[in-house]
């Protein structure tokens, strides 16, 4: 049988996926992340007052989820809740001390990770590639 272009694509970006989910998982001596988790500190890093809604909103997840999701972050106390001063009812989130050290300890991993990645490709097939993303990022937002 006959596979077409969009079947062999589909099985590279899974195959793909599949690497870098394994690879972009954290651990340290005393801690291990899963790419959800390092994602998560990342928009708590770079976004202040995060609320749950907030969270559930940028991965695309239900609330209970991404309760559970900073529960236990919290568990590792990554991140802390507290209540909006404004507004009792809204619970916000930030990193803690040790959250935002071991968000730049993993963003610094992560990057040297992906270098490694993009070392087997041509300056010219890394343009290539960005532009690429670009074009799919840009259609799928509209």
């Amino acid at each position: 049988m006959k596979t077409n272009t969009t079947d062999n694509l589909i099985e590279e970006m899974f195959g793909m996926f599949r690497h870098m989910r394994s690879e972009m998982s954290f651990t340290n001596n005393f801690i291990h992340l899963s790419i959800l988790q390092i994602q998560a500190l990342m928009f708590v890093s770079h976004n202040e007052h995060v609320s749950m809604s907030d969270l559930a909103d940028y991965f695309r997840i239900e609330l209970p989820s991404a309760t559970s999701l900073i529960n236990k972050l919290c568990e590792q106390k990554l991140v802390n809740r507290y209540e909006d001063p404004k507004d009792r009812r809204l619970v916000r989130i930030a990193l803690t001390t040790e959250g935002k050290k071991l968000t730049q300890e993993a963003m610094y991993h992560r990057r040297k990770k992906v270098e490694k990645m993009l070392s087997y490709l041509s300056e010219k097939q890394k343009t290539e590639l960005m532009s690429i993303l670009k074009t799919l990022s840009a259609k799928l937002q509209q």
